[in-house]
């Protein structure tokens, strides 16, 4: 009877044993990590997504140890670093490159051992060409898979470094237009040079109210990789799509003759509760930011509309940070909109977190961030 259970024990293990690729994702459904697995080890390829579709990282594993490529990227879609690993340890040539493009570091190792190492100064002058953007790039990959159509006159159409998205977070939405509620779209095409700068902005169908202006500015404060014709790059002319919606209703005016001194003051309300970040938690430690606080808030990018709307809310935030202290998952419960949610999450992702405790142990943990937001110029 004892062999028995023992079987059936031994059956239940293998039936439940992770193979394949695991998907984790963000908030929003984007994809965050493919993660491939043998008999619940690490086997083959492990790849991390940013937020705008772009790869993170790629690294190759064999029965658990890294055994292969490894490279990270810039969110652009440049190489950050790259090298080989042999066995979970460093073998040949390692590359680090800086954020322009240009190379920063060349070490040399053998089984792990640093033999070499030069140290490059930066090249502000440094261009980089569209095929070292496309290294990490995977916008035409997002776009494919978001139904999206670009139409341009080139083979391959032009798209932004950073996603379709990026335009939109670039978005100043003009006031005019918020105090009147106008939404809508605006169309435009946009001729983009060789090295992926916006040349010049066309409006096909506007908006009105300082939208089209707007929508022109968004998308030259935007990088592009250049669209392709025969693998080259070319200049191309490509139609875009600028959607204006405003999510937060109340900084409509109920009458259209109210003036902006009284609407900006209704978009300034703050409860005099938000003075300070909270951390929630029912371990005996909570997790706390290294550098207090006041590091969420170094590692916060205020959006340009919220600059402009002076905007002021609470936004609270469930995450999920592991035992060494770094936020892998987020989850926004209350927010303001306008990209401030986004940003506070982003700015989460960044800080390193001393981890929680029980009994001096340190674990994986859940916990709520009440973050009070404001922008005051």
């Amino acid at each position: 009877m004892r062999k028995f259970i023992k079987a059936l024990f031994f059956i239940s293990i293998c039936v439940h044993a992770q193979n394949g690729i695991s998907r984790s994702y963000y908030p929003d459904g984007s994809i965050r990590s493919e993660i491939s697995y043998v008999n619940d080890i690490l086997d083959g390829a492990a790849v991390e997504y940013y937020p705008n579709g772009n790869l993170k990282s790629y690294k190759e594993f064999s029965n658990g140890l890294l055994h292969g490529r490894v490279i990270f990227y810039y969110p652009d879609g440049l190489v950050e670093r790259e090298f080989n690993v042999k066995n979970g340890k460093k073998d040949g040539t390692e590359r680090v490159y800086y954020e322009n493009g240009s190379l920063k570091e060349i070490s040399v190792y053998e089984e792990g051992k640093l033999i070499r190492k030069n140290l490059f100064d930066i090249d502000p002058n440094y261009q980089p060409s569209p095929e070292e953007f496309l290294a990490g790039n995977k916008q035409n990959e997002v776009i494919k898979r978001k139904n999206q159509e670009l139409i341009c006159d080139a083979e391959i159409c032009p798209v932004p470094i950073d996603g379709i998205e990026s335009i939109q977070k670039n978005l100043v939405y003009p006031e005019h237009a918020l105090l009147y509620g106008l939404e809508g779209e605006v169309i435009l095409i946009a001729t983009i040079d060789k090295n992926g700068n916006v040349k010049d902005v066309e409006i096909v169908k506007g908006l009105g109210l300082g939208c089209d202006e707007a929508a022109k500015d968004a998308v030259k404060n935007t990088k592009f990789i250049p669209g392709q014709t025969a693998g080259k790059p070319v200049e191309s002319r490509v139609t875009l799509y600028i959607q204006f919606k405003i999510f937060d209703r109340n900084l409509i005016a109920k009458n259209p003759a109210i003036s902006k001194k009284e609407n900006k003051a209704q978009v300034n309300y703050v409860p005099e509760s938000l003075t300070k970040t909270e951390i929630q938690c029912d371990y005996e430690e909570c997790p706390y930011p290294k550098g207090g606080l006041k590091s969420i808030n170094d590692n916060l990018e205020i959006p340009q509309i919220a600059k402009r709307l002076k905007l002021k809310g609470e936004i609270i935030i469930d995450a999920e940070i592991d035992e060494f202290g770094i936020v892998v998952d987020t989850k926004i419960i209350k927010g303001i909109g306008y990209g401030c949610d986004e940003a506070v999450e982003s700015a989460l992702y960044k800080t390193p977190f001393h981890p929680a405790k029980n009994d001096g142990r340190e674990l994986k943990s859940r916990v709520r961030i009440i973050f009070p937001f404001s922008y005051e110029d």
